[in-house]
């Protein structure tokens, strides 16, 4: 017997309608193994799939795949979910999600889906000026900062970059990546961010399966940077982040650091379509 499964279409980051990162969200997931959900997320082949499946403590449990592996945490999965849970379910305007990584408090409000996340681990890269100048193209000049691991909820490698740019002219080695990422913490990811007027832009790269792929827009890597300015006492603080200019898919996502050391990350969602997958 055939089985069906609901799926909606959106955009997580958008400021209009072919703007923000693409998502497909599975609402209803019960009955999916893992085997079957990272079959459907290669078949949709966008950034990350996210399945939602019953909770016992919070408004649903969250599965995030990319097209090649499982990830604890995610910004846009868990947004764009959210958000599509919160329409379908009529949820009150703040609850809470489960991911594999943490519980993430939701708040939404006037359109502005927002996450909240507390507790993250920082450390120093092993990686030298010279390695991040082969691995980003990038003379070691541009580098405004060492390079830090750092970790809310999902493991990234945090480089500054002088002005936004130094952005523009990154040429990023995917297999340098690889190796450099290799002899820190393991995941092959790096996310490259300037600051200019109170304004960050910013670009995220990882190397999956032998390909070097860009993100859009990346609700971690923010979650990320957040936590790096926490680490050097930066809060309160508001900050709009701008991410996938260079890719002609423009994603705004908002950042927030509060007195208690909450970082808040959000955006808006726009649903763009929605269908029904077939399993045998």
């Amino acid at each position: 017997m055939q089985r069906t499964y609901p799926f909606k279409l959106v955009n997580v980051f958008a400021q209009e309608h072919f703007g923000g990162n693409p998502l497909a969200v599975f609402p209803e997931a019960h009955g999916l193994t893992d085997a079957e959900m990272q079959a459907i997320a290669r078949q949709f082949n966008l950034s990350e799939t996210v399945f939602a499946f019953a909770s016992q403590n919070a408004a649903a449990d969250l599965r995030i795949f990319t097209p090649h592996l499982e990830l604890p945490l995610a910004g846009h999965p868990t947004l764009g979910c959210a958000y599509v849970l919160q329409q379908l379910k009529n949820l009150p305007a703040h609850f809470q999600v489960n991911t594999r990584a943490k519980p993430v408090g939701i708040s939404v409000q006037d359109g502005l889906v927002q996450m909240a996340i507390q507790g993250y681990e920082i450390s120093p890269s092993l990686a030298t000026a010279q390695q991040l100048s082969a691995v980003t193209g990038l003379a070691t000049c541009d580098f405004a900062s060492q390079a830090y691991w750092l970790n809310s909820g999902s493991p990234q490698l945090l480089l500054q970059l002088y002005d936004k740019a130094s952005l523009s002219r990154l040429k990023i080695d995917g297999s340098r990546l690889f190796e450099l990422c290799e002899q820190d913490e393991g995941r092959s990811v790096i996310y490259l961010w300037a600051e200019e007027n109170d304004t960050i832009y910013a670009r995220l790269f990882s190397f999956e399966n032998g390909v070097l792929v860009e993100d859009s827009g990346t609700g971690s890597a923010c979650a990320n940077l957040g936590a790096y300015f926490l680490s050097l006492g930066r809060f309160p603080l508001a900050r709009t982040i701008h991410q996938g200019d260079d890719m002609g898919r423009p994603n705004r996502l908002s950042l927030q650091l509060d007195a208690e050391q909450t970082i808040y990350v959000g955006g808006r969602v726009i649903e763009v379509g929605e269908g029904v997958f077939k399993l045998p």
